[in-house]
């Protein structure tokens, strides 16, 4: 197994980079689809993976709590499925570490990110039900809405271009002009700059917010803006206006565009997360519907 390398220095603020990566897993179909998105971005940054899974306290209803040998086996059963999934999933030259920890999942891996100096978490989601309701899955859900760091999101949807290919084409970043979105788009401008994709920069205004071709114009006046000074000579950008419905139109640009992946921001979820009911932000529609990986920075 490949030794995990030590952390390299970090880059400058306008364009981040990824030097340690998580890679949650449940031994699910759903985990070993993000393993390829894993060992991509790794490749492409040089970086590490941790690939961790969490034998979770929550599933022990009963009250009751296992005796030490129960414990003790399962953290042996669960290192022998670990060491499968790596087998069946394999990560190529990327070096990587195993990880497995044990009680509520956020209680694990909050203190896992920060010991390992993780800079993006990438995990499977199980996408949209049948019925209307996002169905992340507890653990996805909750890695999704409290982790600091990034978080890219492999639904069942999701191409599997960056495997095939090799390479991404377009990256989509989304934003509306706010603190929160805006904390994503020097995560679109480093994933573009180590790929060399095209930078998509879309803006969904209301259509009460598009009256006239003049107000149009100065939405794509205020993307282009957005693209620092000092990253004009390498970035290959265009700017996209979509009136309408925020979610629907970054979903409609994606598929329009054979877009690789989506970078967007979302605000810190506030209050209880305790019966973990999911909220039908555009962050989350984006990610059950969206035909490619979702990068989701929290503002």
């Amino acid at each position: 197994m490949p030794e995990a390398a030590g952390r390299a220095t970090g880059s400058s603020d306008a364009i981040p980079s990824l030097q340690r990566i998580l890679l949650a897993t449940d031994f699910s179909v759903r985990s070993a689809a993000a393993v390829p998105y894993a060992r991509r971005l790794a490749e492409y940054y040089g970086a590490s993976i941790v690939v961790a899974h969490v034998i979770s306290e929550e599933a022990e209803v009963d009250g009751e709590r296992p005796t030490q040998e129960e414990m003790d086996a399962a953290r042996d059963e669960a290192q022998t499925k670990l060491r499968e999934f790596i087998g069946e999933n394999p990560f190529g030259q990327v070096p990587y570490e195993k990880v497995v920890g044990r009680g509520p999942v956020w209680e694990v891996f909050a203190p896992l990110v920060e010991e390992k100096h993780v800079d993006l978490i990438v995990l499977g989601t199980h996408g949209w039900s049948g019925v209307g309701k996002l169905l992340m899955g507890s653990v996805a859900q909750r890695i999704f809405s409290l982790a600091t760091c990034p978080v890219l999101s492999v639904s069942p949807r999701a191409h599997k271009t960056w495997d095939a290919s090799g390479r991404l084409a377009r990256i989509l970043y989304a934003t509306h002009f706010s603190s929160a979105s805006l904390k994503a788009l020097p995560y679109a401008l480093s994933l573009a700059k180590v790929t060399g994709a095209e930078l998509l920069l879309l803006h969904a205004p209301a259509a009460s917010e598009a009256v006239s071709a003049e107000v149009v114009q100065g939405y794509h006046q205020h993307l282009n803006a957005l693209i620092p000074a000092e990253e004009r000579s390498w970035c290959k950008s265009d700017t996209l206006v979509m009136a309408g419905e925020a979610d629907r139109e970054i979903l409609e640009a994606a598929e329009r565009n054979a877009v690789d992946v989506i970078v967007m921001g979302a605000h810190a979820v506030e209050g209880s997360l305790s019966s973990f009911q999911v909220p039908l932000s555009t962050a989350y529609r984006v990610v059950a519907h969206a035909p490619c990986p979702v990068l989701r920075v929290r503002g």
